[in-house]
């Protein structure tokens, strides 16, 4: 089973993006407790492609397509057309140092990293392709 949602860049459709994968988790029958990470790394990311992937008021869409593999788990991917961005090369933040110490960014798509079980970048025909996997147990 597979759900796709494409919707315009903006703050605006949000929320829709959330609905949809609120939806389709609840169609599969998940623990709802798989919820929580998935959104809070879902809403990290789509507010990082909105702010950025589109520069120069340039329009562009995001797709957020959702699936369940037996083996695998909750598979969602986040593509756009905008510039090519691979958040998975930038180093995990210092978590040691104080706030005033550490650079700015990042912090973001490393809970993201530590709250799903696997997270993958590609570049694929001009489109930004992030791939986010939750097993049921992890």
């Amino acid at each position: 089973m597979n759900k796709t949602l494409s919707l315009s860049a903006s703050l605006e459709n949000l929320e829709f993006f959330l609905a949809h994968v609120r939806s389709f988790v609840a169609s599969c029958g998940v623990d709802a407790k798989l919820l929580y990470p998935v959104e809070l790394s879902l809403e990290e990311v789509l507010v990082n492609v909105i702010s950025y992937a589109y520069p120069n008021q340039e329009k562009g869409n995001i797709e957020v397509s959702c699936s369940w593999d037996s083996q695998q788990g909750l598979v969602i991917q986040i593509m756009d057309y905008g510039t090519a961005f691979d958040p998975l090369e930038r180093s995990d933040p210092d978590t040691g140092l104080s706030l005033d110490d550490r650079q700015i960014g990042g912090l973001g798509i490393f809970l993201t990293k530590k709250m799903m079980d696997k997270v993958i970048y590609e570049r694929h025909q001009g489109k930004n392709i992030l791939t986010m996997i939750k097993q049921p147990h992890g």
